[in-house]
């Protein structure tokens, strides 16, 4: 068996151009706020060839984004789409969730996905003015409802007054950080979901034992058919992903002779950690927009786990480490993204733990 990762398609470098307008709309807003200015005035004086970066902009505003059929949302959700997808490089989850089903919310509240009910006995062969048999399949899915994913990211005032030429590059990296591994923790987890969260994709899901051979090939070889028959009914002749840790992620690519199946690698994952999935059985959804929001006053709690600035009890308690953006002279780009995911089998995941090749 041989494992390797999917050549770059040509499409990808499209995606990847229309992602870019995204990261260029929320840097024209950064910079507009640094220099007093509109964010489509900004816009047109950066990058005079991009059309697409003032339509992101005005998407952003009502009444752009109200209807589905407008123009500007239509922009807004593929370049969202696009920037999550070329997100891969920092985050397995961006690259697994674009080879799903991908749907927007357009101001829905829920999206009820078709589920998958694999069986060969739904279908068989009949005589000539035969009854067909008659099978009543259940079409229950995963109801994709949107969740709000936002982070803020301070920047000094100095990064945006010296920096002009390569803002863009460090505000991409530094979304695709910041968004990528929390994708991954999330996604890839057995967490339940709730109001503020969609489900992990392990949630439910019983770990396959690992291979206990002695020589690490026939432990890997062991593990990974394991792990793709486990998914096989989905997948069928489909293509099946796997996901590891870090270590297993190396040895699975080591392997590599010929494309057999995409390897992607989540530092989120605890070592030892493999999961297959079959993107198929996999939905997700974004808004069409996200929120880009500037604040260069009021004060921040300098946390990935913040709480309220101040609670109220015996003793008061205040929130640290914080940052009055207004004294030292700050900027705070705040994203917000409302997004969603979901399984729409059991039978579309399989996954081991304790892998020690």
């Amino acid at each position: 068996m041989t494992i390797s990762r999917r050549s770059p398609l040509p499409t990808d470098r499209f995606r990847h151009r229309a992602s870019i307008s995204l990261v260029r709309a929320a840097v024209a807003t950064l910079l507009a706020s640094v220099h007093n200015s509109f964010p489509g005035h900004v816009a047109k004086q950066q990058w005079p060839g991009d059309i697409d970066v003032p339509m992101l902009l005005k998407a952003a505003t009502s009444p752009a984004v109200t209807s589905s059929s407008n123009w500007a949302g239509s922009l807004a959700s593929t370049a969202v789409a696009d920037f999550i997808s070329v997100m891969g490089g920092a985050s397995a989850s961006a690259a697994l969730l674009a080879e799903g089903l991908e749907f927007a919310f357009d101001g829905n509240n829920g999206i009820l996905v078709p589920g998958m009910v694999a069986d060969p006995n739904n279908v068989s062969f009949v005589g000539e003015a035969a009854p067909i048999p008659v099978k009543a399949l259940s079409l229950d899915g995963p109801t994709l409802s949107p969740r709000k994913f936002a982070t803020i990211i301070p920047f000094s005032r100095e990064l945006f007054e010296r920096s002009t030429p390569t803002i863009e590059t460090i505000v991409r990296a530094v979304l695709m950080e910041s968004l990528g591994l929390a994708t991954d923790a999330a996604l890839f987890s057995n967490t339940a979901g709730s109001s503020l969260r969609p489900p992990g994709l392990l949630l439910g899901i019983t770990p396959l034992a690992h291979s206990t051979a002695t020589d690490p090939q026939d432990a890997m070889l062991a593990d990974i058919k394991a792990l793709v028959s486990a998914v096989a009914p989905v997948a069928g002749n489909g293509e099946v992903v796997l996901v590891a840790a870090t270590d297993q992620s190396v040895a699975l690519r080591l392997r590599q002779t010929r494309e057999t199946y995409r390897v992607l690698a989540s530092a989120a994952l605890a070592p030892g950690t493999v999961i297959s999935i079959a993107p198929s059985g996999l939905a997700s959804a974004l808004d069409p927009v996200p929120r880009f929001e500037i604040a260069s006053e009021g004060a921040l709690v300098m946390d990935d786990a913040a709480g309220p600035l101040s609670t109220v009890g015996t003793p008061n308690v205040v929130a640290a480490p914080a940052r009055s953006l207004f004294q030292t002279d700050t900027l705070a780009l705040r994203v917000v993204l409302q997004a969603s995911w979901g399984s729409r089998s059991p039978l579309a995941i399989a996954y081991t733990t304790g892998a020690s090749w």
